[in-house]
């Protein structure tokens, strides 16, 4: 048999089930990835994280290399367009079957659900896996038979329901019959440069991804949830990129806490039963956004919520944007983000309830911003964390609890440190005023857009209005 392997953010070949299906009785195979720019327009797709879905590629081709199967980037503008393509490639190339590992939001099962009715309608195969969840997505339920909006919950389930044989790895298949494959490339991966960012602080290829969370593991596992709420500690294992790339598998990150951990995932060393704690609610963001696909339409989970008044006050949001609100620890954190593609977790909460409620400005207008930085954008993660912070989500925090951000500055960075490596403007500022300074304008910063207590008021009397006429 001729088969067909479709990449999308599954960028590996260790662990990878879709391309393990395709090697076996060794098939002749083919990998293709679709460069879809319009359409990663649409998703507000960065292009710090398309530069990194470029390099990734390129390892990934090597490593393909390895094992006889080509890699080709075909290009699509659109999702609508993939079904099309596909054919046509493996028409051809006299291609008899295409495997692919799936995506939940709802544009990517719709290109799916073509795909899979366009090649069956020619009598092809077609063969679907999941490699980013263990539990599929509909098959955790509540008592009374529902899916989970509330996290804990999920979590004692997805717990509950584990066997351990459903974390065995897939080694990297053996080398496949050579197959001859005259298509040329219709996108150049290797010379894209339009990252905003310094792409050497993201290393790439899965030896070496795989080797970076391993250190991280294990010399900084256990002290994970007492260190990673500080931002400028280097205590969390900058993963996330990875993660969503599909360079390694969460089943591979859940097996080698488990190594360090005495063969256990919920119990034993705080540290790393935490960090699998973070790798469960990228899981359980991915099971919301199958089972309720409102969320990846711009709407809120909570539906009482659709109508906020906001007041999308347009100097507030550039304030925001530019890093300038004259809150430090607000603007160290978008400045981070603009500056590396990324932001610290902590950060990603105070920055989003600040927009969100001191600010009075839609959630959409930060989770698309957050989407055009990050070199770790995640429809679903981005999604969740963001109508978190609103109080519009799932498992949400109560409107009524708004993090103050000089509070949280004091508490995560006591002396500064991070605010000074973002905000130049405070570098000599001492210690006690680092956090909200006094005369702002006499260090060449500026004065805070917003009264952090008025503020906060205003959202607590706007979303309490909103409870009571529901």
């Amino acid at each position: 048999m001729r088969n067909l392997v479709w990449f999308r953010n599954d960028l590996r070949v260790y662990d990878n089930p879709a391309l393990d299906a395709a090697c076996n009785e060794h098939n002749e195979v083919v990998a293709v990835y679709i460069v879809s720019e319009s359409q990663w327009d649409e998703h507000n797709d960065s292009v710090n994280k398309i530069s990194f879905w470029f390099r990734c590629l390129v390892e990934l081709e090597k490593e393909l290399k390895k094992i006889n199967i080509p890699l080709i980037i075909l290009k699509s503008d659109f999702y609508k367009d993939h079904s099309k393509k596909l054919l046509e490639f493996s028409t051809e190339n006299n291609l008899d079957n295409i495997f692919f590992n799936i995506e939940y939001p709802v544009n990517e099962r719709k290109r799916d659900e073509e795909v899979t009715k366009t090649f069956e309608n020619q009598n092809k195969g077609v063969f679907s896996f999941h490699d980013q969840v263990i539990h599929k997505p509909g098959t955790l339920k509540t008592k009374a038979g529902g899916d989970f909006s509330v996290y804990s919950p999920f979590k004692r389930c997805w717990f509950a329901e584990l066997d351990y044989a459903m974390l065995e790895e897939i080694p990297i298949p053996s080398s496949v019959s050579p197959i001859d494959i005259s298509h040329q490339n219709e996108f150049d991966i290797y010379n894209y440069d339009k990252s905003e960012i310094n792409q050497d602080l993201w290393p790439v290829g899965e030896t070496n991804v795989q080797t970076m969370i391993s250190n991280f593991l294990e010399k900084k596992g256990t002290l994970y949830k007492t260190d990673r709420n500080f931002p400028s500690m280097k205590a969390t294992s900058m993963a996330s990129p990875y993660l969503n790339t599909g360079v390694v598998s969460s089943k591979w990150c859940l097996n080698q806490s488990r190594n360090l951990n005495y063969d256990a995932l919920d119990e034993g060393d705080k540290g790393i039963v935490h960090w699998v704690s973070e790798i469960l609610w990228r899981e359980f963001y991915r099971h919301i956004i199958f089972n309720y696909p409102r969320v990846s339409k711009g709407k809120p989970f909570q539906m009482r919520y659709e109508n906020i008044p906001w007041e999308n006050n347009p100097e507030f949001i550039e304030a925001w944007k530019t890093g300038r609100t004259g809150i430090p620890i607000v603007d160290a954190g978008i400045r981070q983000m603009i500056e590396t593609g990324w932001m610290h977790n902590r950060l990603r909460m105070i920055v989003a309830m600040f927009l969100s409620k001191n600010l009075l400005v839609d959630w959409k207008i930060g989770e698309e911003f957050f989407m055009k930085h990050l070199i770790d954008g995640d429809i679903a993660s981005n999604n969740g964390g963001w109508q978190w912070s609103a109080s519009t989500g799932t498992d949400a925090a109560p409107y009524f609890r708004i993090m103050n951000p000089e509070t949280q500055s004091l508490r995560f960075d006591e002396t500064g440190e991070y605010i000074r490596k973002y905000v130049k403007e405070l570098r000599d500022c001492p210690n006690k005023e680092v956090h909200m300074p006094s005369n702002p304008k006499d260090l060449g910063y500026v004065e805070p857009i917003v009264d952090l207590k008025t503020s906060r008021q205003k959202a607590i009397d706007v979303f309490g209005s909103i409870k009571k006429d529901n």
